[in-house]
């Protein structure tokens, strides 16, 4: 049974809650989500969701917002096109607990 878990949780990031539980969340579709919602904060259409995603706000419950927010930061962020932890006011998130979004002006247009 402890195989069957280990091989369940294999592709699953998690860390600790609070209130003591782990929350666990599917590396591979939470990246992807936030780079879908961070390409949207930095294109100024962070309204097009209703709220940002779920690991967010699991990450203002997390007992270390601060290791929690760590698990999201590109590995090269020189090269990367999104950093998650870019799209909030980090200290607001890490040491009260909120998400702050910092606001993108919508690029130009530059197609005339």
């Amino acid at each position: 049974m402890r195989r069957l878990k280990r091989a369940a949780l294999k592709d699953l990031g998690s860390f600790e809650l609070l209130d003591g539980t782990i929350y666990h969340f599917d590396c591979l579709e939470t990246h992807e989500e936030l780079f879908l919602y961070g390409y949207d904060a930095l294109l100024g259409d962070a309204n097009k969701w209703p709220e940002p995603p779920e690991v967010y706000r699991k990450i203002c419950e997390a007992r270390d917002p601060a290791a929690a927010l760590e698990l999201f930061k590109p590995e090269n962020p020189w090269s990367a096109f999104i950093d998650p932890a870019a799209l909030f006011d980090t200290d607001a998130l890490v040491n009260e607990r909120r998400l702050v979004p910092i606001s993108y002006e919508p690029p130009e247009d530059l197609s005339e």
